[in-house]
Formats: C-alpha cells, sequence, structure tokens
C-alpha cells in the first residue's frame, strides 16, 4: 500500500511541476507572438513612412526642376539647394529621370536676363 502511495504521489508531483513548467513556457511564447505581430505591425508602417518620403521627396525635386526650367536660369542658392536635394534622393538608390532634368538646369544661365 505504502508502494502505491509513493507511486501516486510521485506521478502526481511530477504532473504538478510538468504543469507549472508548460504554463510558463505557453505564456511566455505567446508574449513573443505577440511581440512579433508588434514589431512585423511597426515595420509595416516603417515602410509606408519611408515610401510616403520617397515620393514627397521625387514631387519636390521635380518641382524645383520644373520651378528652374520654366523661370530659364538657376542662381548658384538655387543649383546648391537642388544639389542637395538630388544627393539626398540618390544616397537611396532611387534613379530615374532625374539625371537628364538636373542636366537641362545646370545648362541654364545662372542671373536673369535682362
Amino acid at each position: 500500500m505504502e508502494l502505491a502511495i509513493a507511486l501516486v504521489t510521485a506521478i502526481g508531483g511530477n504532473g504538478l511541476v510538468l504543469f507549472f513548467v508548460r504554463r510558463y513556457f505557453d505564456r511566455r511564447d505567446k508574449r513573443e507572438a505577440q511581440r512579433a505581430a508588434e514589431f512585423a505591425e511597426r515595420i509595416q508602417k516603417l515602410d509606408t513612412a519611408l515610401e510616403t518620403i520617397r515620393l514627397l521627396s521625387y514631387a519636390r525635386l521635380s518641382e524645383e526642376i520644373e520651378r528652374l526650367l520654366t523661370q530659364g536660369f538657376a542662381t548658384p542658392q538655387e543649383r546648391h539647394i537642388l544639389d542637395e536635394m538630388f544627393k539626398n534622393y540618390k544616397a537611396h538608390g532611387w534613379n530615374g529621370d532625374m539625371d537628364a532634368r538636373l542636366e537641362k538646369v545646370y545648362r541654364l544661365r545662372t542671373d536673369h536676363a535682362e
């Protein structure tokens, strides 16, 4: 009888320990899954924000080039600002028609024609 009691106690004790260990790891796994989902959501928001910045950068650079081409001249200060915008544009690895359009601006006069 003592053997049976010892056996039941050992099995019950192991079961109880197993219950708490499993409970701990299940909670930890849920927290990690939640953190991973939150991280993925943040990355998606960051990607969307960077895409917005890219579009705004392109639009602003394009707008400035068209303004200068319409104006017919570009002062050294305007060229400097345009260069800085273009460096930033290129630093992100973006490419397109900006090289050719910027070359047209460089061929403009640097002052207003009288």
